[in-house]
C-alpha cells in the first residue's frame, strides 16, 4: 500500500457533521483514508464511512426527517400505536418507585430523549456492514475504531471488534440526554467523557505514516446559565489533547462559536466549513501525503463491492434478556406475530409497537447474524417498567383557575400486562377521583379489557375571565357524577381502535334558575341516571394531548342508552311539584381534527364536529343543557359553562392555522363556527323548548403564543365567545386542563 494515511474524527454534537464535508474534500484531491477513528458524533461520521456509504448518502441521512426523529426520541405518525394510548391525564411529572430491592427507591428519567427509534435506526444503518465485516472492524470498507467509557469500571474502552451498531451507539452516548447501553455487563457512555480526539489510539492500532486530524470541538466553553446542554458538556466532557506531531500530520481546526450540541438543522453550514478548511489546508495535506487515492470510479467500484457483500436483514428468531420466563412469552407474543422470517419493514412496525408499551420502560435491539442461514436473530434486551409510578400535575391562571392532579400505578407484566391506576383532582372548578384497570392480552389480535369508577364534581363558577382578575360571585350551576365504564377495544390498522362499552351513571345536578339569588333561597336538584351501550372507531396520531400541532384525531361513535330524571324544585321555579321522567336515547356523533403541514414552519389545522343526540327535553332548562352535548374546542372553553354552545345536535368546524418557531414554541389562531340544529331555549317558566331549524350561529376566536417544555406547557390566550356574557377572554396558563370521563364519553 506504501504511504499510509488515518483520519481521525473528534466529537462535538451537530458540529461534528463537518466532518462530512473534510472527508468530502480529500475524497475530491486524492488523499487516501486508510484507516479511521472516531468519538461521538465523530464515530458516527466515521463509521458510515468505514461501512462503505459515500458523503452523499451520509448528508441525505442526516437530511432526512427519519434523522430528526431519531435524535428527538418522535415517533413518526406511521407508527404512532394508539392501541397502547391511554386515556390522557393532566400529569406533567412522574415518578417510578423500585419495590423489587428490600428497600424501595425511586427511579428517575435516565435520559432526556427517549432512544428506542433511535437504537433500532442505528441496528438498521449499521448490522448489515458489520456482518459483511464479520464483526471485524478491520474488515470494513476502511477499518474502523471508536471510544466509549466503561463506568461500570472507570475505563475507556477501544472498539475494534464486535457489532458496529453496539460500539457507535456506546460512542455518541451523552449522559443525561441519551441513555446508556450495556455491553457484556458494563454501562457505556461518551467516549468524549475522556477522549474527545482519540489520536493516540489511531497512532498506536493502525500505525499510519500520516494522521490527519479533523476537530469540529470547542473545547470547554463558559456555559449560558439557560443552556443545558452546554452545561452538561462542560460537566462530563474532560478536557482533551488536540495535538499532532506536525512532522507526522495536520490538525483541521474548524472555527465554531457557540453552536448548539443540537443543531442538525444546520448540516449544509456546518459541512461547508468542514470542506472549506480542509480545501484551505490541502497544500499543507499534499507536502505529507505523497501518495495519490485511485480515482473516484475505482473507489466506487470497491465501495460498491463491499456492500454488494451485506446480508439482508431479515429475522428469523428472537432472544430476550432480562425478564422472567413468563414475561418474555409477553413481550414475544406481542412482538411476533407468525412464526415465519420476519422483514425489516414488519419488525420495524412491531418493535415501535412494543415500544409504546408503557409497562416497558427500556427496549434494545442488537441484530445477529448466523451465516449458517443467512438469517439475523433480533435480540432484545428489556427492563420492565417499575411496578409503582407516582404522577403529579398543576394547572394554574390568571383567571383564578387552579387545580392540582396527583394519580399513581401500578403496573405487571407476566402473560399479560396489568395496570391498576387511581387518582384525585382537586381545584376551583373540578374536583374528580379515578380508580382504573386495564388488561392488555398479546394475541394474534391484542384486546385490552378496562374498567374505571369516576367521580366528577363540576362548580361552574360565574368568574369573570379578565386577564389579573376574578368576579367573586357565587357558583349557580354544580355537577356530581358517579360513573361506572367497562370498555374492550382491538386495534385497527397501527393508528386506530375499535372500541366498545357500557357506561352507567348518575348525575347530581343543583342550579338555581336566575344567578340573582340570596343565601336564603333553595337550589333546584335534578338527580339523572344512565345506563348505555356505546360502539366507536377513532384514529390518533396528534403530537400532544392539548396543544397539538401535528397529527390528526378522527371519531366515529354512535351509542345507545336508557336514562331516568328525578327533578326536585327549588325556591327559584316556577314549579312546585317534584316531576320523574325515563326515557331511550340514541346519539351519533364525528368528530375530525387534524393539521396539514405548508411548509417547515407553518401547518393548516382543520376541526369538524358533527353530533346528533336524540331525546326528549328534561324537566327544566338548566337540566336539559347539563345532559346534551357541549361545543368546547380548547383549553379556554373547557373552563367555561358555555350556555349557548349546546344542543341535541349541532355542526360545528374551525380553522387553525399554526405557526412553529421551533419544537417547543408556536402560535396559533383559532376561529370556530357552531350551528345548532335547534337551538335549547327557555320559556317565562324555565322550561326548555326548541327553536326554530338552522336559525343562529354562533362563533369562537381564539389567538394563542404556547411553550410546552420538559416541566409543562406555558400558554396565553386571548380569546373572543360570542353570545357570552363576558365575550372576552385572556387567560395565562401553566399545565393541563383535562378531566375523568363521563359516562357518556367515548
Amino acid at each position: 500500500m506504501g504511504q499510509s494515511v488515518g483520519l481521525v474524527l473528534s466529537g462535538g454534537g451537530s458540529k461534528g457533521l463537518a466532518h462530512i464535508g473534510v472527508i468530502k474534500a480529500l475524497e475530491e484531491e486524492q488523499i487516501p483514508i486508510d484507516y479511521i477513528g472516531g468519538t461521538s458524533m465523530g464515530a458516527i461520521v466515521g463509521a458510515c464511512y468505514a461501512m462503505g456509504l459515500t458523503t452523499d448518502e451520509i448528508i441525505n441521512i442526516v437530511k432526512a426527517d427519519d434523522f430528526n426523529y431519531w435524535m428527538s426520541g418522535v415517533i413518526e405518525e406511521e407508527y404512532n400505536y394508539y392501541f397502547k394510548a391511554e386515556y390522557p391525564e393532566p400529569d406533567i411529572f412522574s415518578l417510578g418507585i423500585d419495590l423489587n430491592d428490600t428497600v424501595p427507591k425511586t427511579r428517575l428519567p435516565m435520559s432526556y430523549i427517549p432512544n428506542h427509534l433511535m437504537d433500532f435506526a442505528f441496528m438498521e444503518i449499521f448490522s448489515r456492514a458489520s456482518a459483511a465485516a464479520g464483526y471485524d472492524f478491520d474488515s470494513l470498507f476502511v477499518p474502523f475504531l471508536c471510544n466509549s467509557v466503561d463506568i461500570s469500571n472507570n475505563r475507556e474502552v477501544v472498539f475494534r471488534t464486535g457489532d458496529l451498531t453496539q460500539a457507535v451507539r456506546a460512542s455518541m452516548t451523552v449522559p443525561l440526554y441519551f441513555r446508556p447501553i450495556v455491553i457484556d455487563g458494563n454501562i457505556m457512555y461518551d467516549g468524549g467523557i475522556y477522549n474527545n480526539f482519540p489520536v493516540n489510539h489511531v497512532e498506536k492500532l493502525f500505525k499510519p505514516d500520516v494522521i490527519i486530524g479533523s476537530k469540529a470541538a470547542q473545547g470547554n466553553q463558559p456555559p449560558d446559565e439557560f443552556d443545558i446542554m452546554r452545561q452538561i458538556e462542560n460537566i462530563v466532557m474532560k478536557p482533551s489533547s488536540y495535538v499532532i506531531n506536525p512532522e507526522k500530520g495536520i490538525l483541521i481546526d474548524m472555527p465554531f462559536k457557540n453552536e448548539s450540541l443540537l443543531a442538525f438543522d444546520k448540516l449544509d453550514e456546518f459541512v461547508e466549513v468542514g470542506y472549506k478548511i480542509t480545501m484551505e489546508k490541502m497544500d499543507s495535506i499534499k507536502m505529507l501525503v505523497k501518495r495519490k487515492a485511485e480515482k473516484s470510479e475505482e473507489i466506487d467500484k470497491r465501495r460498491d463491492a463491499f456492500k454488494a457483500t451485506w446480508p439482508p436483514l431479515r429475522f428469523n428468531d428472537l432472544e430476550i434478556e432480562g425478564l422472567n420466563s413468563a414475561q418474555e412469552s409477553y413481550v414475544e407474543r406481542s412482538i411476533r406475530k407468525t412464526d415465519s422470517i420476519i422483514d425489516l419493514d414488519e419488525m420495524k412496525t412491531e418493535y415501535l409497537k412494543l415500544a409504546h408499551d408503557k409497562s416497558l420502560l427500556y427496549l434494545y435491539p442488537k441484530a445477529t447474524y448466523s451465516e449458517a442461514d443467512s438469517l439475523f436473530t433480533l435480540g432484545l434486551r428489556v427492563i420492565p417498567q417499575t411496578s409503582l409510578e407516582a404522577r403529579f400535575g398543576l394547572f394554574f391562571s390568571t383567571t383564578g383557575l387552579a387545580q392540582t392532579f396527583l394519580g399513581v400505578s401500578y403496573r405487571e407484566i407476566s402473560e399479560l400486562s396489568t395496570h391498576l391506576k387511581g387518582s384525585i383532582q382537586f381545584g376551583r372548578l373540578y374536583d374528580g377521583v379515578n380508580i382504573g384497570f386495564r388488561f392488555d392480552y398479546p394475541s394474534r389480535i391484542p384486546v385490552f379489557f378496562q374498567g374505571s369508577f369516576n367521580y366528577n364534581s363540576i362548580d361552574y363558577n360565574s368568574y369573570n375571565s379578565n386577564f389579573f382578575f376574578e368576579d367573586l360571585k357565587p357558583s349557580y350551576i354544580t355537577e356530581d357524577e358517579i360513573n361506572f365504564r367497562f370498555d374492550v377495544g382491538i386495534p385497527y390498522s397501527i393508528n386506530g381502535i375499535f372500541k366498545g362499552g357500557v357506561g352507567i351513571g348518575r348525575n347530581k345536578e343543583v342550579y338555581y334558575m336566575t344567578n340573582d339569588f340570596s343565601t336564603s333561597d333553595t337550589s333546584e336538584v335534578s338527580n339523572v341516571n344512565n345506563l348505555s351501550l356505546y360502539v366507536a372507531m377513532e384514529r390518533n396520531t396528534l403530537n400532544n394531548k392539548q396543544f397539538a400541532t401535528k397529527g390528526v384525531r378522527r371519531l366515529h361513535a354512535l351509542r345507545l342508552g336508557y336514562g331516568f330524571e328525578s327533578y326536585f324544585p327549588g325556591s327559584t321555579s316556577e314549579n312546585v311539584q317534584n316531576e320523574k321522567l325515563d326515557y331511550l336515547w340514541l346519539s351519533a356523533k364525528y368528530e375530525n381534527t387534524g393539521y396539514v403541514p405548508i411548509g417547515r414552519s407553518f401547518s393548516l389545522g382543520y376541526y369538524i364536529n358533527l353530533q346528533a343526540t336524540f331525546k326528549p327535553l328534561l324537566s327544566t332548562y338548566f337540566s336539559t343543557l347539563l345532559e346534551v352535548p357541549v361545543f368546547q374546542p380548547n383549553i379556554v372553553t373547557k373552563s367555561l359553562f358555555m350556555e349557548h354552545y349546546r344542543a341535541y345536535q349541532f355542526v360545528a368546524f374551525g380553522l387553525m392555522p399554526v405557526y412553529k418557531f421551533n419544537k417547543q414554541l408556536h402560535a396559533k389562531a383559532e376561529a370556530y363556527t357552531f350551528i345548532p340544529v335547534q337551538e335549547i331555549l327557555r320559556d317565562a317558566n324555565n322550561n326548555a323548548y326548541l327553536g326554530t331549524f338552522f336559525k343562529t350561529i354562533k362563533t369562537v376566536f381564539d389567538a394563542s403564543v404556547t411553550l410546552v417544555t420538559v416541566a409543562g406547557p406555558v400558554s396565553f390566550h386571548m380569546g373572543y365567545i360570542t353570545e357570552e356574557d363576558d365575550p372576552w377572554v385572556f387567560q395565562l396558563s401553566f399545565g393541563y386542563l383535562l378531566f375523568n370521563k363521563r359516562s357518556v364519553d367515548e
